[in-house]
């Protein structure tokens, strides 16, 4: 059976590797200790919040045949709350989600999808690939020093950015990749010993350096202490990525307390997260990029507009021509 090696655990990489797990003799490479990508739960003393992605919804046949298992083993269930648009620090729209299109999460925590993914994969976590060498097959260098060798194919499911510094000059999608502009996103977590009165358990917000706040305590089964996770907005991330985090917390908690009245000051626990590369600038689509020639691909939620359901899809359409390879 022919090596084939995916760069990324996130849901793009464990969708192929379960889809390509009978053709090729499939591993899977991640930096991080954990699988997941932005499918992403952080515990923290007797808090847990999810820090990345934080809902999503199945608009296609495929992928809700693709969750509907998970549905029925408890590892996706629907999260039903209130939600509100805001408009600087004014609510100008409410609704309710159970009468709209049904939003999903992980349970206990969105990483709970990744783990369960992961089930009967050659996973190396704590593996961050280096470089691609090439002679009559592929090469993998890692951070650590150690080689992996052998691969048939190479794909990489990683961030565009990332994919660029791995991917050689000649690989044929170079300036298609490079013009996909990414942007940053940090995301603030708050834990409190006792729970707030909100007139919302997620909230998009506009004018702002907040795009969203969540009760991320009301998703299904995620404990009794409340918490509350909240997304800066791209603009004040790409001008802040690499700001001082003591600097980022005390303003973020300074915009969210006026925009849902309460000191956010008193939060037992507050800890941040800079994802630099979390969402498109642009939502436009792409299909997964192909160098039949090198056998090296790259796909992932940025080929088409950074949703958690366009990551699967995105996957599902390598999958279906390497399969054909």
């Amino acid at each position: 059976m022919k090596k084939l090696a995916i760069i990324g655990s996130g849901l793009s990489g464990l969708t192929l590797a379960n889809r390509l797990k009978n053709k090729f003799d499939v591993t899977v490479f991640e930096k991080s200790r954990g699988v997941g990508g932005r499918l992403a739960t952080r515990r923290a003393e007797a808090y847990a919040f999810d820090h990345g992605a934080q809902y999503f919804t199945a608009r296609t046949e495929a992928f809700h045949s693709f969750i509907q298992p998970l549905i029925d083993e408890g590892v996706v269930q629907r999260w039903v709350a209130r939600h509100v648009e805001i408009n600087g620090v004014r609510i100008v729209k409410r609704s309710r989600w159970e009468t709209e299109e049904p939003r999903y999460v992980g349970t206990p925590g969105m990483n709970s999808i990744a783990k369960r993914l992961a089930h009967d994969i050659d996973i190396r976590t704590n593996t961050k690939i280096t470089s691609l060498v090439r002679s009559k097959e592929w090469q993998l260098e890692a951070e650590n020093g150690l080689i992996q060798d052998h691969y048939e194919w190479v794909i990489t499911t990683v961030p565009g950015p990332q994919a660029l510094a791995l991917l050689p000059e000649k690989f044929t999608h170079q300036p298609s990749i490079r013009a996909i502009e990414m942007r940053g996103c940090f995301s603030l977590m708050l834990g409190f010993s006792a729970q707030l009165s909100l007139e919302f358990e997620a909230a998009h917000i506009t004018n702002s350096d907040i795009s969203w706040i969540a009760v991320n305590s009301h998703k299904p089964q995620r404990g009794a202490l409340y918490t509350l996770v909240v997304h800066s907005s791209a603009e004040y991330a790409d001008e802040n990525i690499d700001t001082e985090r003591d600097v980022v917390i005390s303003h973020l908690c300074q915009q969210v307390t006026r925009i849902i009245g309460h000191d956010t000051n008193g939060a037992q626990h507050k800890v941040l997260h800079g994802w630099r590369y979390a969402n498109n600038r642009d939502r436009d689509t792409h299909r997964p990029f192909i160098d039949t020639e090198l056998r090296l691909a790259a796909c992932g939620d940025w080929c088409l507009g950074g949703r958690v359901e366009g990551a699967f899809t995105s996957a599902q359409r390598l999958s279906e021509a390497l399969m054909k390879s």
